[in-house]
């Protein structure tokens, strides 16, 4: 085989392997050629029942192609996208679809993490692309059309995909990024879209009841002279709060997002009313920076002192909180966080919530075959009196990523006989799979049949 990208005439250079042969005892003979094109193009297979029947009429009556497209187009509009084609009991096809890009479209989040490329139906505006998925799935989405391709940084790449990124104009359910949005008071780049399968997670306790005891937030600031900056703190006092009673308490990191994005207190407010647990007080924490959750939330020993002996006897003396157990919890690095904590400061906090820690994560210059560095930290140390319930999604795969090293952490920890209840749902990384998972977590670590840790 002989390989020249060149036009015209090529120069190749022949090594005969074995003997030495003069130039006149073979014949060379190019029985194919290849064109670049072709060498690099994947066959391109339309995955969609629908839009294979569409390849086909066009084919049969090319005259009719915009006809047959405009039609196409008005049923995806009225049956709403991404289009889902059961296969069995547990799998559904689904196919993403967007009309007018002249460039590209990506798919930002849902069911993969590469920010996929869609393919061009033809030579027509159309794109898609399919997938393959569990019949549970949940996942939020965005589409970005024509991302700008520039001579940049990955993270300024990534800057221009979300400045393009936008809710799926076809699908009629969305999902808003905070609460309180809707789509009379929200542009389209600032919400997404929702892809809810038959038999995904149901999600309870997030919508405010009618006629039930409500807890009170309150705010508090705290300084940390350890740390350089000081921070909001949102106080979650149950309905019929006493000084005089014992409080089980919830310390929560990214507490904005918490009480912003993800509605708590009104879970809060239904377990308690509905008695799936006892009257728990909540600490929502915030960040005081973006620059200042990278530092303090991965593993950082300063920090979590200064939680520890600092921020936790700050709160608890200011609102006279007696407490009979702490349950620290988090997402991403909050999750990664709250098992560092609980691994530093047993006698502190006793209870970890754990959803889709990033425990991926390792200390710079950490030799890779010493990887799963949370993990390797509790291998290491003999087993406390503590408890887990972690959480990791179908989507949040990959090598050495969040779904494998949380499945890793849940091995170490079984294999040292704590107590883990483990959860893996057909979710990616965000608050949506988080909203629903809190109560989960919750009941597991507060509920009547609560983990005790020994």
């Amino acid at each position: 085989m002989f390989k020249s990208e060149l036009s015209g005439t090529a120069t190749f250079s022949i090594l005969a392997n074995g003997a030495t042969v003069s130039d006149q005892d073979f014949t060379l003979t190019i029985e194919r050629h290849i064109p670049i094109s072709a060498q690099i193009a994947p066959p391109k297979v339309i995955e969609n029942t629908q839009l294979e029947e569409l390849s086909q009429k066009i084919a049969k009556n090319p005259e009719k192609q915009t006809a047959l497209i405009n039609d196409f187009w008005d049923k995806a509009k009225q049956a709403g996208t991404p289009l889902i084609e059961p296969l069995d009991e547990q799998q559904s096809r689904v196919t993403f679809l967007w009309r007018g890009a002249t460039k590209n479209v990506r798919i930002w989040g849902g069911v993969s993490t590469e920010h996929d490329f869609m393919q061009r139906f033809g030579e027509t505006d159309i794109w898609y692309k399919s997938y393959i998925v569990p019949n549970d799935t949940l996942v939020e989405y965005k589409l970005a059309p024509d991302v700008p391709t520039l001579p940049v940084d990955e993270n300024t790449q990534r800057r221009a995909l979300l400045a393009t990124a936008q809710a799926d104009p076809l699908n009629k359910t969305a999902y808003f990024e905070k609460i309180g949005q809707n789509i009379h008071n929200t542009d389209k780049f600032n919400y997404a879209s929702l892809l809810k399968l038959p038999n995904a997670p149901t999600q309870s306790f997030l919508t405010e009841a009618p006629n039930i005891a409500k807890g009170k937030l309150q705010q508090l600031i705290f300084e940390s002279a350890t740390l350089g900056n000081k921070r909001r703190l949102f106080v979650y006092l149950p309905d019929g709060f006493s000084a005089e009673k014992n409080y089980a308490v919830l310390y929560l990191f990214d507490g904005v997002e918490y009480t912003e994005r993800v509605p708590t207190k009104t879970i809060l407010d239904n377990m308690i009313a509905q008695k799936v647990i006892l009257p728990t007080v909540a600490v929502f924490i915030e960040n005081p920076s973006s620059e200042s959750r990278r530092v303090e939330l991965p593993a950082n020993p300063i920090f979590t002192q200064v939680l520890a002996k600092e921020l936790v006897p700050f709160v608890e003396k200011q609102l006279n909180i007696k407490t009979k157990e702490r349950i620290i919890g988090g997402s991403s690095y909050g999750g990664l966080s709250s098992a560092y904590t609980v691994l530093n400061y047993p006698n502190v906090f006793s209870k970890a919530l754990i959803l889709s820690g990033s425990f991926w994560w390792q200390p710079k210059g950490t030799p890779s075959e010493q990887s799963h560095y949370i993990a390797q930290q509790f291998i290491q140390k003999e087993k406390l009196p503590l408890c887990f319930f972690i959480s990791a999604g179908f989507y949040e795969s990959g090598k050495s990523a969040i779904l494998e090293t949380s499945r890793h952490l849940k091995d170490v920890l079984l294999a040292k006989g704590y107590p883990v209840t483990y959860v893996e749902q057909s979710t990616s990384h965000g608050y949506l799979a988080w909203q629903g998972l809190i109560s989960e977590g919750l009941k597991t670590l507060l509920g009547s049949n609560k983990c005790t840790s020994n």
